[in-house]
């Protein structure tokens, strides 16, 4: 027994001893983070700083990534944010939407909240002559930033100034890939009357290049369709989306690649133009219910909304003993 007693013992000892050598590693790791976005100087090297340990951070997956993303909020409002004009002219803007993404997200509290509203209150001042000179990848990331925090008011204010350059200048759509317009759209989703014009411009976008939709990811797809069903009323949306669907029938033999929440998505937004995506509709059912493996786990790895989109979008056509098959999966 003293043998047993004594190798249990050890074994004590050595998953604390290797618990403290992790903990240390972490938090050198977390101090040369601080250090490096503390020294950076200008909005260029502290971004690149910002993005690239976030990722790190987020990976070794602990409450460092949280403790970090704060503190270069703060630093990020305090000390790089009143110098946004003077980069915007010298087309430094990438940086602060880079880091504005970064801090806003959940990781980054109440102090990237402040952060996004503070960045969102800058952006909703911007003339004409400035805003034009933001580079547009930067707007739409920006857009999703302030969409994040759509009951804030400052954000709601940065996101019609972002929406108001983007309804005017067709220019700035067009520099832009499937991704960026998805962000844009997923954006200004989240405030449909104050975004109307720019919607209807960015659906005209997509359907004028709806022979290039081939190179969208699934994701992109999804988000846009989701997007643009806020707008149901609106023909341009309509067109978009019929775009979007024939796009998806288009991949009937490669629908695998979309996982369960991008298909609820999909059927969510086309679910608001029953006679138009019913194909694209059809399709979507086909694919998960001759997904392999048990009929449960099909769509388990869709979240409690996911489903209920699901189930919602399918009831559009009752007569479908196929949906109706797709639906009472368990």
């Amino acid at each position: 027994m003293s043998n047993l007693n004594a190798g249990a013992g050890r074994r004590r000892t050595d998953d604390v001893s290797a618990q403290g050598s992790q903990n240390a590693i972490a938090q050198e790791q977390l101090n040369a983070a601080l250090h490096e976005i503390n020294g950076a100087r200008g909005i260029v090297r502290f971004s690149t700083a910002v993005v690239q340990h976030d990722k790190a951070l987020q990976r070794a997956d602990g409450p460092n990534h949280a403790i970090f993303l704060k503190k270069a909020a703060v630093r990020f409002t305090r000390e790089l944010l009143p110098n946004l004009e003077q980069d915007i002219d010298a087309w430094k803007s990438w940086g602060y939407a880079t880091t504005c993404n970064a801090v806003s997200r959940e990781a980054g509290g109440q102090e990237g909240k402040e952060a996004c509203r503070a960045m969102a209150a800058r952006v909703a001042q911007l003339d004409h002559a400035l805003i034009s000179q933001v580079d547009p990848k930067a707007l739409s990331l920006l857009s999703s930033s302030f969409g994040r925090h759509f009951p804030i008011a400052e954000c709601r204010n940065g996101m019609i100034r972002i929406a108001k350059v983007c309804r005017d200048d067709r220019s700035i759509l067009q520099e832009l890939n499937s991704q960026s317009l998805a962000l844009l759209v997923n954006g200004f989703s989240k405030w449909p009357e104050d975004c109307h014009g720019a919607i209807v411009a960015i659906a005209r976008e997509v359907h004028h290049r709806a022979d290039q939709l081939s190179r969208s990811k699934p994701q992109e797809l999804s988000t846009l369709v989701n997007g643009l069903s806020k707008w149901p009323q609106e023909e341009n949306t309509r067109r978009a989306a019929l775009a979007i669907a024939l796009e998806v029938l288009r991949r009937t033999n490669q629908l695998s690649g979309f996982n369960p929440q991008e298909l609820a998505n999909l059927v969510n937004g086309f679910a608001k133009w029953p006679d138009d995506c019913r194909p694209a509709i059809v399709a979507i059912a086909n694919e998960i219910i001759h997904r392999p493996g048990r009929p449960d786990a099909r769509l388990a790895a869709s979240t409690s909304q996911g489903l209920a989109h699901l189930v919602n979008g399918f009831s559009k056509w009752p007569e479908e003993l196929s949906w109706r098959h797709s639906c009472n999966r368990p």
